[in-house]
């Protein structure tokens, strides 16, 4: 993850700091407990399309099974708030890119 420039962006979005700290640290939960990944990889890959196939169903789902993940609200409406920051990261991803 590119901390600073997410961050920078979030700033011009004028996201709340409190907000932007936590997208970025639950960016940071997202790249270690899915194996350490770096999410501008994952993008490069296939713009984290399968990041957010494992969302489906509030993760309750064959894929998200293969990961061995106490650490997320697995099943909870609160998972959504991960989904939300990683389609932020890609937004920002994507905004660079233009």
């Amino acid at each position: 993850m590119n901390e600073i420039d997410f961050k920078a962006w979030l700033r011009s979005q004028n996201t709340i700091k409190k907000v932007q700290g936590d997208l970025i640290s639950r960016i940071k939960r997202l790249e270690r407990v899915f194996g350490n990944i770096d999410l501008d990889e994952e993008y490069q890959k296939d713009k984290c399309c399968f990041l957010l196939s494992l969302f489906k169903n509030k993760g309750v789902n064959s894929e998200m099974n293969k990961f061995e993940i106490a650490e997320l609200p697995i099943g909870q409406y609160q998972l959504s708030t991960y989904k939300y920051a990683l389609k932020k990261y890609i937004s920002f991803i994507e905004s660079e890119c233009l």
